[in-house]
């Protein structure tokens, strides 16, 4: 199971980001996940490239990325003919508030089927986009 595969828009492939060349789509690595939010009234998907616990996610269709703050995430994987394993994340960074703070909900999708199974997420992220808005 890809336990931290999503633990969603977290923080462990900034570097790696960073070093893509302009032209790279992130949608298309090897270990991309694409996710769908919904940030207030606002429908967003992104993909998240990593499995760190606070990895960025790059929003689909701009330069924009989300940075979490908190995660409240629940992963399922079911097993082909087996019991379902489920993990929880309930985390938060112990950093300052920051302007534009967002709760997002992650309403439950499949990351991945195939033949070992299937893979769900569902919760919530807290975080802020990027470029931050001032003024």
């Amino acid at each position: 199971m890809k336990r931290h595969l999503l633990t969603l828009f977290a923080v462990g492939a900034t570097v790696g980001a960073l070093a893509l060349p302009a032209t790279a789509d992130p949608g298309r690595s090897k270990n991309a996940t694409h996710v769908q939010a919904i940030c207030g009234s606002q429908t967003v998907n992104v993909v998240v490239n990593g499995n760190g616990e606070f990895t960025p996610a790059h929003v689909v269709g701009s330069t924009k990325m989300f940075i979490p703050t908190a995660l409240n995430l629940t992963f399922r994987f079911t097993p082909t003919n087996g019991t379902a394993q489920t993990n929880t994340e309930n985390v938060h960074k112990a950093s300052p508030a920051h302007r534009g703070t967002v709760t997002c909900t992650i309403p439950m999708q499949t990351l991945q089927s195939g033949p070992q199974g299937t893979t769900t997420i569902q919760g919530s992220v807290t975080g802020f986009f990027t470029p931050v808005k001032h003024g």
